[in-house]
């Protein structure tokens, strides 16, 4: 715990007048604000969830994290263009090297770190190559949605892409870049799934005919009929996450994926295994004190010029 004190306290005005912090996690009108990776943390360990989105202690990039952000940011712009020509392989390969997320990969020799882009290329071509139904076209892609339930809590996120068919039935596809697929029966319980049929609803007024969750990496779409889904469970669901949250519930909850806790060092279930348990959290802080303090001069310097501009002009500011 001294490293904390590395971290000198900023004085005041140091950094001009900045808005308090909200309440964690609620919004204007006193909602638990959620989304399915909050519920699913939650679910997982209560005490994960108050590091992450309470006491918002940093996570760290990683190699797997990174290849998944850059195939959702390649098939977004992929789906995202107009009528009349779906883009060309090169195409989506070039969308790919714009959305190329670095941050996971710095730490890795440059011979790993062009194992994972050629993949990512490999899986991309794999893609673009599939026969694509003729009835169906893309009606929007990273769909972004706010579902409030009840007085309770508002579940807010973004579906990779939805598609129209013939008849103006709506279908939900999300894409997981997991090297296996998961069973039809693990589908139709997802709960993400679940949420984006009612954000679905929310969005343009009914629900979709299938979810689908499209594995990219092994190059299979898992899809059910929306009468697989339990939209009731995920209600309840979103309620009782929120409820507990409200409660400040945030038992230790030790498991299986503990093993790869960026809050492992910290929490109260593995005490004394770490030597370094702020390391992370002390560094960001002082990266982040170093970045506003620059921004904060480049702006007074900015308020300066123009007033000077405007004095020299007779102008008010």
């Amino acid at each position: 715990m001294p490293r904390l004190l590395e971290v000198e306290a900023a004085p005041p005005g140091a950094f001009g007048e900045l808005e308090p912090t909200a309440p964690p996690l609620t919004d204007a009108q006193g909602r638990i604000r959620l989304s399915f990776s909050r519920i699913d943390t939650y679910r997982t360990c209560p005490r994960k969830f108050r590091f992450r989105y309470v006491d918002r202690l940093p996570t760290l990039p990683s190699p797997h994290l990174s290849f998944g952000t850059s195939i959702h940011g390649a098939l977004e712009a992929f789906h995202d263009r107009k009528l009349p020509e779906q883009p060309t392989e090169d195409e989506l390969l070039g969308f790919l090297f714009e959305a190329w997320d670095t941050r996971g990969f710095e730490e890795l020799p440059r011979q790993e770190q062009l194992a994972y882009y050629r993949h990512a290329q490999q899986v991309l071509r794999r893609y673009h190559a599939r026969p694509w139904p003729a009835d169906r076209t893309t009606a929007a892609t990273e769909a972004w949605f706010e579902v409030p339930f009840a007085y309770e809590a508002v579940v807010v996120g973004s579906i990779d892409r939805v598609d129209v068919d013939a008849d103006g039935g709506l279908h939900v596809v999300d894409y997981k870049t997991n090297r296996k697929a998961r069973s039809r029966a693990e589908v139709a319980s997802s709960l993400q799934l679940a949420l984006y049929a009612l954000a679905c609803q929310h969005l343009y007024g009914s629900l979709p005919r299938t979810v689908a969750l499209d594995f990219v990496v092994p190059g299979l779409t898992v899809t059910v009929p929306l009468d697989d889904l339990d939209l009731d469970a995920a209600r309840e669901a979103v309620l009782v996450t929120a409820a507990a949250i409200r409660a400040e519930r945030f038992e230790t909850l030790p498991n299986r994926l503990c093993d790869w806790c960026d809050h492992r060092t910290v929490c109260p279930a593995w005490e004394g295994e770490g030597d370094d348990a702020f390391g992370a959290a002390v560094a960001t802080a002082a990266q982040l004190r170093r970045r506003l303090h620059r921004e904060v001069q480049q702006l007074r310097e900015l308020e300066a010029g123009v007033a000077r501009i405007a004095a020299e002009r007779g102008l008010d500011t």
